[in-house]
This record gives structure tokens, sequence and C-alpha cells, in this order.
């Protein structure tokens, strides 16, 4: 029989349904009901509520139903895991659907990345939507050095591909209000599309500017009076809560019944370890109902919101014609998942992924990506004289920084960390080269008292992000990871304390997920070691780098003031004497 025929047979209740669950609650996001009645499912799809026969049937005994979970925006490679491996973590967590905006793996392998992330996520048990990334590279040439380059033409061809539904995050929205064409041809490829944004900070007319251009999403509000302004401007906007951007409290307060249908939520950078331990979208939610907001509007944000307005009109609600994933609750205040179906299929019952998962072997474009050769202690040596220097700012909980300026007295023509004041070394090395080229900076806040830790986890660009205490110790660290082919690491003087592989792109592990949140654990344990008492010193390191969000950011060229789009000094005293 014809599938439409067959369903609306089904439908109508004169054909039994493949599936019936019983008993249900089933949560109506269109009036906000909680309906006891059955949910019929047939060929993937719910066919209809109310009573229903069904080949087979399942007792739900008054659990509550509601749609699988939408992550509105994040970026796969930041968990550490390869996409097979995120799916066997974020059954359990509820979680369906993925809004993914891989600009990661672009910045360093291009196309060859992104076709690898399409692969290997197709037949897995959550579906992975993409955004094109605008933004490869983030910053201009003279900026940073990254690998590749997704130009006009590359976005184009990106947005006639089914698994890319919009337009990646705009993240250099000085070019936007400014009108640069190269931007601008882009965004406007992808009208009609969602096109999300990316602009912290952007109020008064400059936000006006950014928004007529087109851009429609904001999830890098960090104050409520920034949210409510650019809510106030029409934009939906991402509530997050990363491993590193920890925004959710002090926006939640925007949240209420005119404004919630405004809202999303999302996990953007969220590592495997804190996804396994707390959750993903799933702690957004609980996090939400704790903060009072009706359980209802909260599940509105990551189901029938996202899916509304990224145009997945299959999905969203538990409602006739709609894809039959459903996340089968214990009740709505607690937010225990019991059961997760995906497409009419359960794949997850009461603690255990009842399905199996296959892995998809990397490329070799996307392997051995690192090719610097290795450093020596030199490399990261500051020479200097007395005076006034810049420093990066760490902000916990943020991935914005402050302009520090330090007095510092040189010792025998260097500038070494300052404990007292907590100010370490950091260096960032191109990886995209074999010869070794280091810019040096200045560093407070992470905390650390003795030894070095390393990552080729670096945003965006991801070149080889080091900060330490000594050289020796730093280029421990570095050579640890060019020796990984990626990775992260852990150093005291020659020793290497902990580190983890990242051999796809520098970015992901090859290793299953509980390997890989050993590994993290191991990491974070060896850095309070070094005596930090930041939770993840190296989710924080890899954000020193993003050369698009305010204020002092080092990447391979050198120090850059982001308001500015410029590079900037270290010493203060070598930019007057030009000056002069």
């Amino acid at each position: 029989m014809d599938y439409l025929a067959d369903l609306i047979s089904v439908a109508r209740g004169v054909a039994p349904a493949e599936l019936v669950l019983r008993n249900a609650q089933v949560l109506n996001l269109f009036n906000g009901a909680l309906e006891s009645t059955s949910v019929a499912i047939h060929r993937g799809v719910v066919a209809g509520l109310g009573k229903y026969s069904g080949l087979s049937e399942i007792d739900l005994k008054g659990s509550v139903v509601v749609p699988g979970f939408i992550d509105s925006h994040t970026h796969i490679e930041s968990t550490l895991l390869r996409p097979e491996e995120l799916a066997r973590v974020l059954v359990s967590h509820g979680t369906t659907t993925l809004i993914a905006e891989p600009h990661e793996i672009a910045n360093v392998t291009g196309r060859a990345g992104l076709e690898y992330l399409t692969e290997t996520s197709a037949g897995l048990p959550i579906d992975i939507f993409f955004m094109a990334p605008s933004s490869v590279p983030s910053t201009s040439p003279e900026l940073e050095t990254n690998g590749a380059l997704l130009d006009l033409g590359a976005v184009k061809e990106l947005l006639n591909e089914p698994s890319y539904i919009g337009l990646g995050e705009v993240m250099d929205y000085p070019k936007v209000i400014a009108g640069e064409s190269g931007i601008l041809d882009k965004i406007r490829s992808a009208k009609g599309r969602s096109i999300d944004g990316h602009c912290p900070g952007l109020t008064g007319f400059d936000l006006n500017a950014y928004l007529a251009a087109g851009p429609s999403t904001d999830h890098e509000a960090t104050e409520l009076k920034e949210a409510m302004e650019k809510i106030s401007r029409g934009v939906e906007l991402i509530l997050r809560q990363s491993s590193v951007s920890k925004d959710f409290d002090r926006l939640v307060p925007l949240v209420n019944y005119i404004t919630a249908r405004r809202c999303l939520l999302a996990t953007d950078d969220r590592t495997a370890i804190d996804l396994e331990t707390e959750g993903g979208i799933d702690m957004l939610l609980r996090m939400a109902i704790e903060r009072e907001i009706d359980p209802r509007l909260a599940v509105q944000m990551v189901t029938l919101n996202p899916a509304e307005h990224y145009g997945l009109i299959d999905r969203g609600s538990v409602s006739p014609g709609k894809i039959a994933d459903l996340v089968i609750l214990e009740d709505l205040t607690s937010v225990y998942i019991r059961m997760v179906f995906k497409g009419g299929l359960p794949i997850y019952d009461e603690g255990k992924l009842i399905i199996d998962v296959e892995a998809y072997n990397p490329p070799e474009a996307v392997l051995n990506t690192v090719r610097v050769s290795g450093v020596k202690p030199a490399d990261f040596e500051i020479a200097g004289e007395d005076g006034a220097y810049r420093v990066i700012g760490y902000r916990p909980g943020l991935i914005l920084t402050d302009t520090l300026i330090e007095p510092f007295h040189a010792e025998k023509g260097r500038i070494p960390s300052d404990l007292d004041r907590d100010i370490l070394h950091i260096s960032v090395i191109n990886r995209y080269a074999k010869d070794v080229n280091v810019s040096n900076g200045l560093l407070n806040g992470f905390g650390l008292k003795r030894g070095a830790i390393a990552s080729s986890v670096s945003h965006d660009a991801h070149n080889i992000a080091v900060a330490g205490v000594d050289s020796v110790s730093m280029s421990t660290a570095v050579n640890a990871v060019i020796k990984s082919g990626g990775g992260m690491s852990a150093a005291l003087d020659d020793a290497v304390l902990a580190e983890l592989p990242l051999e796809i792109a520098g970015l992901m592990s090859l290793a299953p997920y509980p390997d890989v949140i050993l590994g993290m654990r191991g990491l974070r344990e060896a850095a309070a070691y070094l005596g930090t008492e930041l939770e993840d010193p190296f989710i924080a390191l890899s954000f020193m780098t993003l050369a698009v969000v305010p204020s002092l950011k080092i990447t391979d060229k050198g120090l850059v003031d982001v308001p500015r789009g410029k590079l900037v000094d270290l010493f203060i005293g070598r930019e007057i004497k030009r000056a002069a």
C-alpha cells in the first residue's frame, strides 16, 4: 500500500499501528495541556493520538511523552568525540537532533573535514543538521594563520546539500557592520534560510546594522540588558550553558510567557566529560524548570522553537505526521529519562543504549594535520625591558577577556612569569607549517603555580596554544601535542604528566568515549596538581585565541585587540617609541 494511504488508514483507526504507546501523558505544546492518551506510531511517524490498537504495544503507566530534544547550536568537535561516539552519549540524554556548526574542523582541513562529518553522521541514531560555515577563516590572514579557506563558492555548494540548512554563525561582525562585500555576499547566498549570528556585546545602531544584514539568532549575549535588547530587536535568543560560557543563569530572568517563544537552548562548546556527568540539553531543561520557568515553555525551547526556527517542519511536537522522535520522562519536573525513541524505534531504555552504533574510519585527509616540527624552551622566552605590558585577563565562566596593563621588571633581558599576580606566559604555535613560528604573551587568571598545559584545540584557527610558568615545561607540553598529531597535554619540567591524543584534525579522538572521558579526567587532575583551581583549564585556554570575541586575545601572529581588529604590541613602550 502507498505510504500516505497506509498512514492515513492507521490515523483513522481502520488499520493497526506498528506500535502504540498506551497510558501516556502527552505534553501538547500547542495548547499546554497534558493529555492522557495513547500514541500511535506507524512508519516512523506519529499517526495520531487517541484510542488505537497496535501490532505492538508498550504500557507507559502514566509517564510523560515529549518530543526528542533539539540542541540549537553546538560544535561536535568541542566534545572531543567523533560523531558516532557523541551519538552514544547524547541518546541517553534525550537529544535526537543536533544543529551543528562545523567551522572548527573546516578551519583545519576545509571541505575534507566537512565531508568527513556529513559522511560519518549518516545513519546515526540522532539527526545532525549542519550550518554552512561563514567564517573560515574567522579573521583576516593578517591576524592569524588557519588551515583552509571556504570562499563564497564553497558556501553556495554547501547550501545546496540536504544536510546543510542555513548559514553558520557570522562571527566577524565588524566586517558586517562596515559593509564589506566578502561577508555580505555569503549572507546574501543564504537569504531565505536561517542565518546564525555571533555578536558579543553588540548594541544600539551597530546591533541594528548587523541584524539588518540578515543574522537572526545570537548565542553570545552574556548580560541580561544586552540579551533583552537583542530579543526586543527580533533576535531568536539562544541561551547557552557550555563548558566554558555559563550564561544561562544571567539570562534566564528574561524568559516569560511572551519571550519564551523567541528563546532556544544550546550547549555550544561542551566537553564529553561534562555531557556524561551533567548532561546536555536535558541539563538545560532541568535548569530552566529549577529556575521556575513553566515546564511547558521550557520544553518548547528545546523542541518546537528550534524546529520552527530552523525549518525542520517534520519534528518538534508529538502530533500527527511528525517524526516519532520521542522522549519518555518519569515526570515534567525531574526530567528523568526513561526511554528514547528515534523514528518510532526504541534506542534507549532505562539506562541502556539498545542499538548498535558502527564506527566510521576517518579518511587520511583529516589525520596527521599537525605539521610543525618540535619546539625548544628558547622559543617561549619573552625578551623585554622594564615597563608596562599588555596582559590577557581571563574571566571565569566567559569567553570574553579583559585587556590588562601591568608593570614588569626584566630579569637578564627576559620577562618572567609572576605567580604573585597570577600572570603566566601564553604562546601560540602555527601548526600548519613545518618551520616553528611562535608568538608569546602574558595571561592572568589561570592559577598555575608550576608546569604548563598545551592544546591543539584553540578556537578558531586551532593552532597549538600553551600556558605555563616556565619555558621548559611549555616546550615539553607542546612537543607532546606535536608527537600525538594533535591533542592536549600537561607537563612539569621535562616530564609529561598527562595527555590525550586527538588524532582527527587535532580536535577529536579516535578512542571510545569512556576512554576520552578517562583521559580528560587525567588532564584535569594533572592541571590541578600544577596549581590551577579552574575546573577545566584546557577549554578555557582554547578560547584565549578566539580573535573575534573581545577584548584581548593571542594568535600565532601576536596579540589581537579584537574591538579594533588589529595586532598590538605586548610591550607598551615599544608602541610609544614607534609612534614617536
